[in-house]
């Protein structure tokens, strides 16, 4: 039992240290467009998974800490997508 505490307290500890990143992204059209960023931002270091929403124009990152939110954007662009950090 002391075992199954001392981890889950390592298992919240773990997931307190990510970050949530939200994006706003122009120039998506269609579900392949989706796949592309979402491929993008899941390339960059530290990010550990991305939601791309369409129509909203919009993508959520889960990262750790520490990841920089612009090189996610910078990930964006490279696929030809424009893409700025939301406040």
């Amino acid at each position: 039992m002391k075992k199954v505490l001392l981890s889950l307290c390592a298992l919240v500890a773990v997931s307190s240290a990510d970050q949530l990143v939200k994006l706003n992204i122009d120039g998506m059209m269609c579900p392949a467009c989706v796949k592309n960023v979402k491929g993008s931002l899941n390339e960059v270091n530290g990010v550990k998974e991305a939601s791309v929403y369409l129509k909203e124009g919009r993508a959520e990152v889960k990262a750790a800490d520490g990841t920089k939110p612009e090189a996610m954007c910078d990930a964006v662009k490279k696929a030809g997508y424009g893409c700025k950090v939301a406040k």
